[in-house]
């Protein structure tokens, strides 16, 4: 799997773009535009570029995570 090629500038939050936050989630660029275009993912635009803080990309998976829970007992 590609590394992403997100950059980092000392001090300040990770940028990704849509092919860094597709593979860093797992997940299709067609699903990111999707995502993006429904309002459900946090995301900003940059020229005519969508551009993902990790900080805010994490955030958003830990508030979608749901705990497990052992049904068997």
């Amino acid at each position: 799997m590609e590394e992403p090629t997100a950059q980092k500038r000392e001090g300040e939050n990770t940028i990704f773009t849509v092919r860094d936050v597709a593979s860093y989630l797992r997940l299709s660029e067609a699903k990111v535009y999707r995502m993006v275009k429904e309002g459900s993912f946090p995301s900003f635009r940059l020229g005519k570029s969508w551009r993902f803080r990790k900080d805010m990309i994490d955030e958003w998976t830990k508030k979608g995570t749901r705990p497990v829970t052992d049904d068997a007992g």
